[in-house]
C-alpha cells in the first residue's frame, strides 16, 4: 500500500492560513495604531523647548527623544549614558562625560533632568512613566483597525498578522528612537516594547475579531456572561472617573503659575496618570515620593514623605478639600450607578465594583513616576507615586457604599431595574 503523508497539524496550518492570508489589509488595519504614534512625536517634537536661536537638539532628535518617551506606553525603557558607554555597567561607564554642563550647554533648557544636576555628574540616567494617554490611544486605534478587518471576514488569523504588523513597527520605531545628542546616547528599549504591544495587539485584535465566536461560547454559561458583562461595567466606569478626573487635574495644572503651553503639551500624554492621582487623593489615599541622593537637590533628605487631604487643606485651604472630597463622592456615585444600570442583580453590581479596584490597583501601579542617576561611587532616586494599600482600603469604602446606595437612587429617580446586554442563543446540537 502506497504511503499517504501526513499533513500538517493544526498549528502548523494556522501558521500556514496566517502567512498566506491577506497582508496588505493587515497592513492597513496596523496603520491606525502605528501611525498615532507617529503623530503624536511629530506633535511633542516641534516645540524647542526654550533652546532659543542656539539649537542644540535639533528637530529629528526631538523627534526620536519624544519617540522613546511614548515608547513607554508599552514596556519600553529611557536610559541616558555617555555615549559608546554601552549601558551602566559597559566599559565606557564613568567616562568625563558631563551631564550639567554639555547637554545643557547653549542656554538650552531641553532636558532640564540633566542640566539641573551638579556638575561632574558621570554614569547613566534613567526614567520610568508609562504614558497612560499614549496606551488608550493606541488600544482604541488597534480596535478601529481590527474592526475595519472584522467588516472584511477576518478571522483569529487576520489577529495575528494584525499584531505582528503591529509589533514590527513598535520594533522600528523603538531602533529608531535612540539618538545620540551632544555625546550622549538614549536607549529605549525596543525589545520590551516590541513584546508590550505584542502582548497587548493579541488581546485587542483576538477579542475583536473573534468577538461573535466569543458570544456563542457565552450564550450557554451564565456566570461566564455575568464576569464578562461586570467587566465591561467596570471598564467603562473606570473611562468615565478618569475622564472627569484628568480633566480636574489638567485645569488645575493649565492654571498654576509658570505653566506655558510647552509644559500643558508635555503634559497630554500622562493626563490618565495625573486623573489617577487626582482620584487616589481625593478618596483619602496619599501621594508619597521619596527623593534620595543626588536627585534630592534641596538637601532636605525627602524620604518616604506623602501629601493627602491634610495637607491638601494645609496647602491651599478649606475649599480644595471641600472640592476633593466632592470630586470623591461623584465618582464613586458614578461607579455604582454604571454599575446598577448594567447589573441584573446585586452578586453582578458588587463584581463590578470589584473588577473596578482591581483595574485601579493595575493602573495605580504603573501610573507612578521613577528615575534614577547612578555613578561609580553614589546614586539618587525620585519616585512619586499613589500609596496602593491606601487605594485598596478607601477604594473599598467608597466604591462599597456607592454599589450599595446607587440602585436606591435610580428608583428615586423613576428608573427601571437594569436590563443586561443580551447574547444570542447557543447554537443547538
Amino acid at each position: 500500500m502506497p504511503v499517504v503523508p501526513a499533513g500538517p497539524s493544526p498549528l502548523g496550518a494556522f501558521f500556514g492560513r496566517v502567512f498566506r492570508g491577506d497582508w496588505a489589509g493587515s497592513v492597513k488595519a496596523a496603520a491606525w495604531p502605528s501611525g498615532l504614534i507617529v503623530a503624536l512625536a511629530v506633535a511633542l517634537s516641534i516645540p524647542t523647548y526654550g533652546q532659543g536661536d542656539d539649537i542644540v537638539v535639533g528637530w529629528s532628535d526631538r523627534l526620536r527623544l519624544a519617540l522613546a518617551m511614548l515608547l513607554q506606553a508599552f514596556g519600553g525603557g529611557f536610559e541616558v549614558r555617555p555615549a559608546g558607554a554601552g549601558g551602566p555597567n559597559g566599559s565606557g561607564y564613568g567616562s568625563d562625560y558631563d551631564y550639567g554642563s554639555d547637554y545643557g550647554s547653549g542656554g538650552s533648557d531641553f532636558g532640564s533632568d540633566f542640566g539641573s544636576l551638579d556638575p561632574g555628574t558621570q554614569g547613566s540616567y534613567t526614567l520610568s512613566l508609562v504614558p497612560l494617554t499614549v496606551t488608550v490611544l493606541w488600544i482604541g486605534a488597534l480596535i478601529l483597525g481590527a474592526r475595519a478587518a472584522r467588516r472584511q471576514g477576518g478571522g483569529l488569523e487576520a489577529a495575528v498578522r494584525i499584531s505582528l504588523v503591529s509589533t514590527a513597527a513598535v520594533l522600528l520605531l523603538g531602533l529608531f528612537a535612540q539618538p545620540e545628542v551632544a555625546d550622549v546616547e538614549v536607549s529605549s528599549a525596543p525589545v520590551l516594547a516590541a513584546l508590550g504591544a505584542l502582548v497587548m495587539a493579541l488581546l485587542v485584535t483576538g477579542g475583536v475579531l473573534q468577538r461573535d465566536a466569543a458570544a456563542q461560547w457565552l450564550a450557554g454559561r451564565p456566570g461566564a456572561q455575568t464576569l464578562v458583562r461586570a467587566a465591561g461595567s467596570a471598564v467603562r466606569a473606570m473611562g468615565a472617573v478618569l475622564l472627569l478626573c484628568s480633566l480636574i487635574g489638567f485645569v488645575l495644572y493649565a492654571t498654576a503659575d509658570d505653566v506655558d503651553g510647552q509644559a500643558l503639551l508635555i503634559a497630554l500624554p500622562v493626563l490618565p496618570n495625573i486623573g489617577l492621582h487626582v482620584l487616589g487623593l481625593s478618596w483619602g489615599a496619599h501621594i508619597e515620593y521619596d527623593i534620595q541622593g543626588w536627585l534630592d537637590f534641596s538637601g532636605s533628605g525627602l524620604r518616604d514623605r506623602g501629601f493627602g487631604l491634610s495637607g491638601l487643606e494645609d496647602e491651599f485651604g478649606g475649599w480644595a478639600l471641600t472640592g476633593a472630597l466632592a470630586t470623591g463622592g461623584v465618582c464613586a456615585l458614578m461607579v455604582g450607578l454604571v454599575a446598577a444600570r448594567r447589573s441584573a442583580g446585586r452578586g453582578e453590581q458588587a463584581t463590578t465594583g470589584g473588577l473596578f479596584l482591581l483595574l485601579l490597583l493595575l493602573l495605580a501601579g504603573v501610573g507612578g513616576v521613577s528615575s534614577g542617576l547612578t555613578d561609580r561611587d553614589d546614586r539618587g532616586t525620585a519616585e512619586f507615586a499613589l500609596n496602593l494599600p491606601e487605594v485598596l482600603l478607601f477604594g473599598l469604602l467608597w466604591v462599597g457604599g456607592a454599589v450599595l446606595v446607587a440602585p436606591y437612587l435610580r428608583r428615586l429617580t423613576g428608573r427601571t431595574e437594569a436590563v443586561p446586554p443580551a447574547y444570542p442563543a447557543a447554537p443547538g446540537p
